[in-house]
């Protein structure tokens, strides 16, 4: 369908136990451009897809429209346009006055666009396996959407990508709540796991049973800087002050726990993160000071590739895959679905 596999291998891993290898990408809102950038200027460099050298890809928000493109075998480069020619339009028109009752944007540009994008395509219509966060607000309950591909989950994968998409970026205050299916309430998978590199983690270790020691991640941030508020001022603050800081705060305090306890459990040598500083904070629909992030994230890309290349690009990824093929020829008997 889309572009050809990765010129960039050799045979370092084939003589070896192949690793597990997992791509979790961060929300960000329109900050997803600086992801978007990197992963295009790696697959300019190699001559390819990225979606065929990992196992499984996460993503939340934008992260998550990103992890359900690439799963599916889209190039990073049509991705990236489509948050450059798209972004701005999304967050065009916000509401002013009736944002106190109201969200700040309508999300029916967004939802027919992303509707657009992914077709008629479901979950499981991944060939890379895949997971988006969302928040269900019914049971108050964090939601993994994922494709059918572990054995022991009830079967999924019906649900269709654009609402999947829709439901993990439905940022409070920022956009609507999404229905997935009848009866649910969805929004953003940000308030709970804005840097899902443990829900990657975790599928790998609990769903594909990897042991540790073969799962390497390749963990993407959004450019992070929230406002620095010292402590005279911090002793003052109210609800209007905090209506915007502590959703920053409270995404980077996530993150950032969540990089800390991967890189304590695998290592330098199966962990890396990417992310780019900014120097003031960015609002998730800032969409031209988002385009400033579109060459740092180029940049990231070109400086780390013979890295990256050595750790997750020298052979095609196949134990997801692998796995998500067993588990088809499984359900073949029972072709009933339901969510997991």
């Amino acid at each position: 369908m889309y572009g050809t596999a990765l010129r960039f291998k050799d045979a370092t891993d084939r003589e070896q136990e192949p690793s597990f290898r997992v791509l979790a990408l961060d929300g960000g809102g329109i900050r997803g451009l600086f992801t978007a950038s990197f992963l295009s200027t790696l697959e300019e460099l190699g001559g390819g897809r990225i979606g065929e050298h990992f196992d499984l890809i996460v993503g939340t928000s934008s992260g998550g429209i990103i992890a359900l493109a690439l799963s599916y075998g889209i190039p990073a480069r049509v991705v990236f346009d489509f948050f450059l020619h798209k972004g701005r339009q999304v967050f065009t028109r916000p509401r002013r006055l009736g944002m106190l009752l109201r969200p700040k944007y309508d999300n029916r540009f967004l939802s027919a666009t992303l509707k657009d994008f992914f077709g008629a395509r479901v979950l499981d219509e991944a060939t890379t396996p895949v997971c988006v966060t969302s928040y269900e607000l019914e049971n108050s309950y964090p939601r993994i959407w994922k494709d059918d591909h572990a054995p022991d989950l009830a079967p999924a994968g019906d649900e269709a990508a654009w609402k999947v998409a829709l439901a993990s970026s439905a940022a409070p205050i920022f956009f609507p709540g999404a229905q997935v299916s009848k009866g649910d309430s969805h929004v953003d998978g940000g308030l709970f796991a804005n840097n899902p590199t443990l829900i990657g983690l975790t599928e790998a270790a609990r769903y594909f049973h990897q042991p540790l020691d073969r799962i390497r991640i390749l963990s993407l941030g959004a450019g992070e800087r929230a406002e620095r508020i010292p402590y005279e001022r911090a002793r003052r603050m109210g609800v209007w002050h905090w209506r915007t800081a502590a959703i920053e705060h409270m995404l980077i305090a996530q993150a950032r726990i969540a990089h800390e306890i991967a890189r304590r459990l695998l290592g330098p040598k199966q962990y890396v993160r990417v992310n780019v500083p900014l120097e003031r904070p960015y609002p998730l629909d800032d969409y031209d000071a988002a385009k400033n992030l579109i060459e740092p994230g180029s940049q990231a890309a070109r400086v780390l590739f013979p890295d990256l290349k050595k750790r997750f690009f020298a052979s095609a990824a196949t134990l997801g895959r692998e796995q998500k093929d067993t588990v088809r020829a499984l359900r073949r008997s029972d072709p009933s679905r339901r969510q997991s």
